[in-house]
C-alpha cells in the first residue's frame, strides 16, 4: 500500500505543494529558534523573558482562538461561494469576517489599554509587583498586535483558498524576521520591551503584506447580502470555539501555575518545549499535509482495507521514529540545552532549569508525534466532535494533574501533566477508532512486543555508554562532536535491535 502510494502520488501537484510548503513552514520554525536563542542569549531564565513569555501567550491565545475557529468554516463557505460562481457574494463573506473580527479585536485592545492590570492579575496571579509591573506595560505595548494578528487568521485562508499556498507562510517568515531584526537592533536600549515593539511591527507587515496580495478581491463590487453563507460557517464553526477555547485556557492556565513558582520557571518550560517541537513539527507535519487528502479521498471512497493501512503504517513509522528520539532526548536533555542555548545570560543555573523539564517532554515526544496523523484522520471522515471532545477531557485532565503534580515536583510537575494528559488523549482516540478501522489486535501486540525489546536493549545501552563516556568539554565544537557521537550510537544500537527482534516491513501495524 505503502509504495503504490508513493509511487502514485511522486509527481503530484499535491505532494508538490506539500513538500514547498513543509520547506517553509521549516523556514518559520528555524526563525522561530533563532528568536529563542537571541532570548536566551540577551534575558537567560530571568524575570523579563518570563512576563515577555507570559505576554505573547495571551496575545497569540486571541489570535489562536480566530484561527481555528475562522479557518474551517469561512474556507467551506467562501468556497461553496466561488463554486456557485457568486464572486461578490465570496467578498461580501470575507468583507463581513473582517470589519467583525476588527471590531472584536478593537474591543479587547481597548480593555486591555485601560485594565491591563486586572488582565496580568488573571493570567500571572503570582507575579511579583515588579514582574507584574513589567508585565502591565508590556501588554499596553503588544496586545494591539492581536487585532492584526487574527484579521490574518482570515487573510491567511483566503489565500489558501484561491491555492496560492506560499502567501501565507512568507507573511509567518516577514513576522518573524522583524522581531529578530527589532530586538537585535533595539535590545540596548530598550530591553525586553524591544521584543514587544518587534512582535507588533511584524504583526502590522504580516497583514500588509497578505493584503496587498487580496487588493483585486476586496475593490470587487460587493454583493447585496451573505446571509446563507454566515449560517453555514456558523454551523461548523460553533463546536471547533468550544475546542479551541479550553486548548487555549490549557496554556494560560499553565502560566497560571508557573507564575507562582520560582523565576525562570515560565522561560524554562517555553525554552524545552521548543527543543522537543522541532522535531515534531517536521516529519509529524509533512505527513500529515500528504496523507490527509488521502485519508479525505479514501474515506469518500469508502475503501476501508485502503484506509486501515496508510492510518497503520503511517503511525507505525512515527513510533518507529520518535522512540529513539525520545530516550536521546532525555538522556542527553543537558547537553543538548547547553549545546543550542548556554551562552550570554542563559547560564549554568538556566541550563539545568530547562534540562529537567526537557527530559519529561522528551517522554512525551511520541505522543504529540502521533496525535497529529489521529486528529487529521478523524477530520477526514467529518469527524471533528471525536478529537474536540477528547480533547476538552484532556485539557481538564491536564489542569487537575498539573494542580496535583506542581505540589511534589514544583514546575516540573507542569510538563508531567501535560505528556501524561497527552498520552491519555492518544490512547482514547486510538481506542476509538475500533468503530472507524478494521483493527488486528494480535499484529500490533507483536509490533509492540518487538518494539519493547528494542526500546529495552536501546535504553540499557545507552546508559551504558553514558557512564563509560561522559560529556567532554565545554566548548560547542566539544559538545556537538559527543552528541553527534551518542546520537550514531543510539541509531546504530536501536537499528541493531530491530534487526535483533526480527523486525521487518510485515512487522507493521
Amino acid at each position: 500500500m505503502m509504495d503504490r502510494f508513493f509511487k502514485s502520488t511522486s509527481w503530484s501537484p499535491i505532494l508538490t505543494s506539500s513538500l514547498i510548503l513543509g520547506g517553509l513552514t521549516l523556514v518559520i520554525k528555524v526563525l522561530g529558534y533563532f528568536e529563542k536563542l537571541i532570548l536566551a542569549y540577551y534575558f537567560g531564565t530571568s524575570y523579563e523573558i518570563d512576563v515577555y513569555n507570559v505576554v505573547v501567550a495571551i496575545v497569540f491565545s486571541v489570535f489562536i482562538i480566530f484561527r481555528e475557529v475562522v479557518e474551517p468554516g469561512f474556507l467551506h463557505a467562501f468556497l461553496k461561494a466561488l463554486n456557485l460562481k457568486d464572486i461578490p457574494g465570496a467578498w461580501k463573506l470575507f468583507r463581513v469576517f473582517f470589519r467583525g473580527i476588527g471590531i472584536i479585536t478593537l474591543v479587547l485592545t481597548a480593555f486591555c489599554f485601560f485594565f491591563p492590570a486586572q488582565i496580568v492579575d488573571l493570567f500571572a496571579p503570582g507575579f511579583t509587583w515588579e514582574k507584574r509591573a513589567l508585565a502591565i506595560n508590556l501588554l499596553k505595548i503588544t496586545f494591539p498586535a492581536s487585532i492584526f494578528l487574527s484579521l490574518t487568521a482570515l487573510t491567511n485562508i483566503t489565500l489558501n483558498a484561491r491555492k496560492q499556498f506560499a502567501l501565507p507562510n512568507m507573511g509567518d517568515i516577514i513576522f518573524k524576521i522583524c522581531i529578530l531584526l527589532t530586538l537585535v537592533i533595539l535590545y540596548k536600549h530598550l530591553g525586553i520591551y524591544a521584543a514587544g515593539i518587534g512582535f507588533l511591527i511584524g504583526a502590522l507587515l504580516k497583514l500588509v503584506f497578505h493584503l496587498i496580495w487580496l487588493y483585486k478581491g476586496l475593490i470587487r463590487q460587493e454583493a447585496a447580502y451573505a446571509t446563507l453563507y454566515l449560517k453555514e460557517t456558523w454551523k461548523l464553526s460553533w463546536p471547533l470555539l468550544i475546542g479551541v477555547l479550553f486548548s487555549q485556557i490549557s496554556t494560560l492556565i499553565d502560566n497560571v501555575f508557573a507564575s507562582y513558582q520560582q523565576e525562570g520557571a515560565i522561560s524554562a518550560l517555553s525554552y524545552a518545549k521548543k527543543l522537543v517541537d522541532l522535531p515534531v513539527l517536521i516529519f509529524p507535519y509533512i505527513l500529515s499535509v500528504v496523507v490527509f487528502p488521502y485519508f479525505s479521498e479514501l474515506a469518500i471512497a469508502k475503501q476501508k482495507e485502503s484506509l486501515t493501512d496508510l492510518l497503520s503504517k503511517s503511525l507505525s513509522w512515527i513510533t518507529l521514529i520518535f522512540l529513539p528520539l525520545s530516550i536521546y532526548f532525555y538522556l542527553f536533555s543537558y547537553e543538548l540545552t547547553a549545546l543550542i542555548f548556554k551562552r550570554g545570560a542563559f547560564d549554568e543555573h538556566s541550563t539545568l532549569l530547562t534540562a529537567l523539564p526537557l527530559k519529561y517532554y522528551a517522554i512525551g515526544m511520541i505522543f504529540f508525534a502521533i496525535e497529529t496523523i489521529l486528529v487529521i484522520y478523524y477530520f477526514a471522515h467529518s469527524n471533528t466532535k471525536t478529537p474536540i471532545f477528547v480533547g476538552i477531557l484532556s485539557v481538564l485532565e491536564n489542569i487537575i494533574l498539573t494542580i496535583i503534580l506542581i505540589q511534589f515536583f514544583g514546575y516540573v510537575g507542569i510538563a508531567m501533566a501535560l505528556v501524561i494528559s497527552k498520552a491519555t488523549k492518544n490512547i482514547v482516540l486510538l481506542w476509538l477508532l475500533k468503530d472507524l478501522v478494521t483493527i488486528d489486535f494480535q499484529k500490533v501486540q507483536i509490533f509492540l512486543f518487538k518494539l519493547m525489546i528494542t526500546f529495552s536493549l536501546t535504553l540499557s545501552s545507552m546508559l551504558g555508554i553514558r557512564w563509560l563516556l561522559p560529556a567532554w568539554g565545554e566548548s560547542t565544537v566539544s559538545r556537538m562532536s559527543y552528541l553527534a557521537m551518542m546520537l550514531f550510537a543510539c541509531s546504530i544500537i536501536y537499528v541493531s535491535g530491530l534487526w535483533i527482534s526480527k523486525f521487518d516491513r510485515k512487522s507493521l501495524w
